[in-house]
Formats: C-alpha cells, structure tokens, sequence
C-alpha cells in the first residue's frame, strides 16, 4: 500500500524530458483513450517515479509510471540526481508524483503507407533539494492555503536569526509558513496586517495591500479553531534572505475548499472532506529525509509527537467504503490512528 505524495515546487510548465518511451508506446498511448487524435494530442495527468534499487543496468534507475503501467524513465543522469529524495520517499510507504505533459500523434510512412504511433513525456519537476519543505507542517490543526500566486513578505531583515537555520547551500528551499492577523500600530491609529511566522517564530509581514488579499480566509479559518499555513520560499544567506509566499487568494478559493464556513456553531465537526488527513511530509517521513541529507535537523526544543494534520476521524464520522485506520507504521506513537484508502 502506497499513499500518493505530490511533490513540492511544480510551476506549471514540463521540462524534464523522460527516456526510453519508445520501449513503452502501448502505455502511453492508452493513456490518451478514445481522446486522442492522430494529428496529434496533448494531456496533462499525474505519474509516479518509483525508484528500481535492483535494476540490473543501473542502480540508481527511476522508473516513469502511469498507474499500473511504465511509460519511461528518468534520464541517467537525472536519476542519480533524485535518486536519494525519492528512495527516502517510498521507503516509507509514500508515492512520489509530479505533473506530466504527454504527447502523441501518428506518423505516417508514405512508401507504405503504414502509421504508427509516437509519443513523448516530460515532467514537471524542481530540484531535488525543492522536491520536499525544510521543516515540518504546523503543529496544531490546519489548513494549507493553495499554491497561487507570489507575494513578497516585508521586514525579514528584522529576523535572520529565525531564517539562518533554513538557509540551504543551493540559495533556496520550501517550508511551511503560518498566517495571522495582528493588529498593526501607528502612530495615531491601527491596522490589520497578516504576520508571517516559521516553526512560531515571526519572519515579517505582508503589505496592507497584500494582508487585505489574504485576511478574509484567515479569519473564515479561525473563526472554526484552524490556523491558515501557506507553502514559500526561503532563500538568501545569512547577510541577506528573503520569503515569499506561494498562494492563492481569498477571493480566489474554491467553495470546495472552504468547506465548513465561519458562520458554523462551535464545536460542530468538520465534513471528512475539508480534513487534511495525510500531511505533506509528516515527521515520520521527515526524519528519513533528514537522514539522507534531503532537508536540515529539526530546531532543538520543538517535539512532534505525533504529525498535527493527520488526527483520529471525527466523532461521529464513518469511512467511506474501503478505507481503514493504519497505525501500524514505525514508529507510530500508541493510540496513533487516521484513514487511509487502500490500494491493490
């Protein structure tokens, strides 16, 4: 059983070429279904890169796949690149996924006239060092804004102490960042403004301009006991560093993604829908990173006992068909539990 794991730092557009998809024409032209036309097609769908330890031509191969099907590899060189990150990733149950472009038409032969099929896939997919955040999720229930536009975050220089532990040799990283309204004082009045805070700890604010794009879904949120955390960007060194964060906003959120609204009585549970029941990068898989160097040791003093976003199901509320509790990963504490679906 595997749980699907979107990696971090996808922009939107596939550069990462994939090898070896003439081996697999048949996989990737299923993909297309009755969809495709032979003047050629375009797709964009999710695939896996699952490492092959064992494979015989190379150890560090990463395999390409579509579902149950392998539509390619990852080139050589890239492969020993990620190879690490994402062996990390899998030996812990998770599935490494990234957005994929895939393309295929007909060529036609016309000595013969005989058509076959060709096709090509490229992945979105960052660095390695971007493929996962530097710290952990808040602690605490949560939500996690969507990736959206960048907004630059002001008066980081007040804080390099608070950012000098993320600063990575590669000049960036990804982390988890919390949103929170504070009242802003001038000299003969007040306003709100959105506080920018790392593992607790305050790195800047936003603009009045740019508080007021994000303060609306910050207060829907705390109006039911959840604090707002949205993905940035860490980069600088210990001189200069700068955060910028990487959301969408408030005017911009799905109805779907609201969920329970701020005008719910206190206490009433969450639908299982607006709960984020598997965490992006949990501590659990979080330590392994950091034992293959992917991402920095934790601040010394911070405990997480057990991931915040993964919490026992809701009183009252009933797993949809062929989902069960897993507690049974290494080293869950006692009394750990939380849904998962389970796959063939």
């Amino acid at each position: 059983m595997s749980i699907p794991f979107d990696l971090w730092g996808q922009r939107g557009w596939a550069s990462t070429e994939v090898a070896g998809e003439s081996h697999y024409t048949k996989a990737i032209r299923g993909m297309f279904g009755r969809d495709f036309k032979p003047t050629g097609t375009e797709i964009n769908v999710p695939v896996q890169l699952i490492p092959e330890p064992k494979n015989r031509h190379d150890r560090n191969a990463v395999g390409v796949w579509s579902g149950r099907n392998q539509i390619g590899y990852l080139p050589r060189v890239e492969a020993a690149r990620y190879v690490s990150v994402l062996s990390a990733l899998t030996a812990e149950g998770w599935l490494p996924q990234v957005s994929a472009r895939v393309w295929g038409s007909e060529w036609s032969d016309f000595d013969d006239r005989r058509s076959s099929f060709q096709g090509s896939v490229r992945l979105d997919l960052a660095e390695p060092h971007m493929l996962v955040p530097a710290n952990m999720p808040p602690n605490g229930e949560h939500r996690v804004l969507p990736l959206g536009g960048a907004i630059q975050v002001t008066g980081e220089e007040k804080h390099l102490d608070a950012l000098a532990p993320l600063l990575r040799p590669e000049g960036e990283c990804w982390v988890f960042v919390t949103l929170h309204e504070l009242m802003e004082q001038l000299a003969r009045s007040s306003r709100p403004v959105v506080e920018v805070r790392i593992d607790e700890r305050r790195v800047g604010q936003l603009t009045p301009k740019m508080s007021g794009e994000l303060l609306p879904a910050i207060r829907h949120l705390a109006a039911v006991g959840t604090t707002t955390a949205a993905r940035a960007i860490v980069k600088g060194n210990r001189i200069k560093a700068e955060v910028v964060l990487y959301v969408v906003r408030a005017h911009e959120l799905p109805e779907t993604w609201l969920g329970t609204t701020a005008a719910s009585p206190a206490g009433t549970p969450k639908s299982p829908a607006t709960i984020d029941h598997v965490s992006p990068v949990p501590d659990l898989v979080a330590v392994v990173l950091q034992a293959h160097g992917v991402i920095p040791p934790r601040p010394t003093g911070i405990e997480f006992a057990v991931p915040p976003s993964w919490p026992p199901a809701p009183k009252g509320w009933t797993p949809p068909p062929g989902w069960c509790p897993d507690p049974s990963w290494p080293p869950a504490p006692a009394g750990w539990q939380w849904w998962v679906p389970v796959w063939d």
